[in-house]
């Protein structure tokens, strides 16, 4: 039985996470389960920089501005105004 109020299409366990390695390099999509049992065993040294996607998402976003509390980080749908398609910036730097 779902809670009222929940959001029916924010499974988390069905999601998909794309992350950044420390050079940049893209790698996924993993599921939500993946990305939290490597989570939980301190596979990504970089904590909660992260960088991290959906696939709807157009960029990675740090881990820490999706989840407020680390300890729901792939656990529960990331819940943050960001990561709506946002226009300014261009990163680059060289």
């Amino acid at each position: 039985m779902k809670p009222m109020g929940a959001a029916p299409d924010l499974d988390d366990s069905s999601q998909e996470w794309y992350y950044l390695d420390s050079t940049g390099q893209e790698f996924g999509p993993f599921s939500s389960d993946t990305m939290r049992e490597w989570w939980a065993q301190g596979f990504f040294p970089i904590g909660e920089d992260l960088m991290v996607r959906l696939p709807t998402w157009k960029q990675h976003v740090a881990l820490r501005d999706i989840y407020r509390d680390m300890s729901d980080a792939f656990r529960t749908p990331p819940g943050s105004t960001r990561t709506g398609g946002g226009g300014g910036g261009g990163g680059g730097g060289g």
